[in-house]
């Protein structure tokens, strides 16, 4: 993934001379990057550009205007380059050869500020304009990019990971305490601007910011709660639209550098990766063109700590390859990377702790694998369960079909239960809510410190939060999922992928997907014949996946083998609750408690066992590496300068 950086001096005064290289320095790890910069006087702008499709390599940006004074840089890829292209009237032998970036500039150009509401895709750009002395940010709308910034009364820098403005030390880090306790019990109030840094923020997906010397201005452009309800006359109807724009999406991202061997996807046994999957395979056969499929497999038998899911996702996998004919099947073992070591190179990467730290190690060894067979996209289907692939709710389907298909109990039991979440959005039931999770010992799902979670008012807090209450119907309980115009899931994929020289796309997170999917009535998502859920990513798929696969009810569970895994890789287990007790992070999590979990999880092949691995021991040891690492940041800090190469920079003046 490319990634957009700058720095401006607000007051106008001249940059420091080393700032704007500084920062290219700590993008040197972002692996097989051309790094490239401009800069006049108080403003400096830069680009780590991977040339992950053909037009790329075309591309000469950050670009400054010698008579204005203007400058822009941009990154990413634009899926909607056709229906530019026509408004913007270009005619198809230049498009054939103008970038992405370049693209970004001429509609900033036609359209300045509005530019955002036009594109289409994973982008970011920036533009400097010296007249008003203001500088123009903008993110895409869902897609997987990072942008973070660092304002103070003299100075505004941006970067696509925190790194690179930690190492300017523009002011002394400071922990956002409260960020840290949100990841460790999984509430999602974390997603949105604030990083784990108080000093640095997020721009959020679906906004932009304009800075001059005296403000800054942050604008949601788009909304995706905004989407209205399509009616059609027949089910059939919304089958034919949504294969439609889906096809249209996948299509989109098949998009790869002349000489690389094409494209890949990140396969599971579930049904949107396998969609993807089956879609794109079926696109490049008419190319005679081939498409890596990467599957993690879990190393041994699983089926004791899955409860109701499988853990095993390969036979899947290898059904949905078979039935494509041209996919080339990778099973990641992860072997030599263990849950501890993906703990530790994830924050590495992130420097920030992370809720699924569990997951690190099949991720990161499923893009170290696709990375060292040459590809440089990586499709996944991160966002369709609560978009194309929606299980519908019941109790949306006709009063008839509702009884018909559940027992007066079920039905009786699942009404009492919306009942009950909607009165728990009143004021008169907060306190007997928070009653209620005390009694339950709320904090034992977590490795949080109770003193630390109490100095912080957390319980009270969470249970005040309206973004956090039970939802009141289907829809919002898949706002709830999506975190529209908040989500942090793109912009930790995008730093994740830029270390290992990927470009990670999802078809399932484009918006002209999520728009189409959020618009289909609920009872749709149903068959009411059947019963069956997830009704229109199975009727879409009807001839492109295998039947085991299209019709399977059972969900995969990730990092299923997480118990069998820590208990190989014990020393380090052992050695990382050694670190956490003998420094800082013991003040935030709860390390006697985390060793009674580690207990459990070396004696006990349960479900339960697995679930406290996950979110105890994992994400526990996350947070708590983060903050002992965090404290001795002085003696840490500029770890990529080493890695950093004068000959990887190029400069634009």
């Amino acid at each position: 993934m490319s990634g957009i950086f700058g720095i401006l001096s607000r007051n106008g005064a001249p940059l420091a001379t080393p700032a704007l290289d500084n920062m290219a320095r700590s993008l040197a790890p972002w692996e097989s990057h051309t790094i490239r910069t401009w800069g006049t006087h108080s403003i400096g702008l830069g680009v780590a550009a991977l040339c992950s499709t053909s037009e790329s390599s075309n591309e000469c940006l950050p670009r400054g205007d010698k008579l204005t004074g203007t400058g822009f840089t941009a990154s990413g890829r634009l899926d909607n380059r056709a229906d530019l292209a026509r408004t913007l009237d270009i005619t198809p032998n230049d498009m054939a050869k103008l970038s992405d970036g370049e693209l970004m500039l001429k509609a900033y150009s036609r359209w300045a500020t509005q530019a955002p509401e036009h594109l289409l895709g994973d982008w970011a750009f920036a533009a400097w304009n010296p007249a008003s002395r203001s500088l123009f940010l903008a993110r895409d709308h869902f897609g997987i990019t990072s942008l973070f910034y660092y304002a103070d009364a003299n100075t505004f820098a941006f970067a696509p990971t925190r790194q690179a403005l930690l190492n300017l030390n523009l002011s002394s880090p400071e922990l956002d305490e409260l960020y840290l306790a949100q990841v460790l019990v999984a509430w999602p109030a974390y997603h949105g601007e604030r990083t784990v840094h108080r000093s640095i923020f997020r721009l959020p997906p679906a906004h932009t910011l304009t800075i001059t010397a005296t403000g800054l201005d942050v604008h949601q452009y788009w909304r995706m709660e905004d989407i209205q309800e399509v009616r059609w006359p027949r089910r059939q109807d919304y089958v034919q639209a949504f294969t439609s724009v889906f096809d249209q999406s996948v299509r989109a991202r098949l998009r790869a550098p002349d000489r690389a061997p094409g494209v890949a996807v990140a396969l599971s046994g579930g049904l949107d990766s396998s969609s993807v999957t089956a879609t794109a395979a079926g696109m490049l056969e008419e190319e005679s063109r081939h498409l890596g499929a990467f599957i993690s497999v879990p190393l041994t038998d699983s089926t004791q700590y899955t409860g109701d899911h499988f853990g095993d996702e390969y036979p899947f996998a290898a059904a949905t390859a078979q039935a494509a004919g041209n996919v080339d099947l990778y099973a990641v073992l992860a072997e030599n990377l263990s849950p501890i070591a993906g703990i530790r190179r994830q924050l590495e990467i992130l420097d920030e702790p992370n809720h699924g730290a569990g997951n690190a190690y099949w991720i990161l060894e499923t893009m170290r694998l696709a990375r060292a067979q040459g590809f440089r996209v990586l499709l996944t289907g991160q966002q369709g369960n609560a978009g194309m692939s929606w299980t519908g709710d019941p109790l949306s389907q006709p009063l008839a079909v509702q009884l018909r298909q559940m027992q007066l109990g079920e039905w009786s039991r699942a009404q009492f239960k919306t009942l009950k979440d909607q009165l728990s959005h009143a004021s008169a039931f907060k306190d007997v809510r928070v009653r209620r999770e005390e009694r339950r010992q709320w904090y034992r799902r977590s490795a949080i410190r109770l003193d630390f979670a109490q100095r912080l008012n957390l319980l009270e807090q969470r249970l005040s939060d309206p973004h956090d209450m039970p939802s009141r119907g289907p829809l919002e309980q898949r706002y709830r999922i999506l975190q529209p115009g908040r989500s942090t899931v793109g912009a930790t994929y995008a730093e994740l992928a830029a270390a290992h020289g990927l470009e990670v796309r999802d078809p399932t997170a484009d918006i002209r997907v999520l728009e189409f999917a959020l618009s289909v009535p609920d009872e749709i998502y149903i068959d009411p014949q059947t019963a069956t859920n997830r009704w229109l990513i199975r009727e879409a798929m009807k001839g492109r996946l295998p039947e085991e696969v299209r019709l399977n009810r059972r969900r995969g569970q990730q990092a299923s083998d997480l118990v069998p895994r820590l208990r190989a890789s014990a020393a380090q287990v052992d050695q990382a609750l050694v670190e956490l007790e003998t420094g800082a992070a013991e003040t935030y999590v709860d390390v006697p408690y985390m060793r009674e979990i580690w207990e459990m999880v070396k004696t006990q092949d349960t479900p339960e066992a697995l679930s406290k691995a996950r979110r105890v021991l994992a994400r526990g040891i996350s947070a708590g590496l983060f903050v002992n690492h965090f404290t001795s940041r002085p003696a840490l800090k500029s770890r990529a300068a080493a890695a950093y190469s004068s000959s990887h920079m190029q400069s634009v003046r």
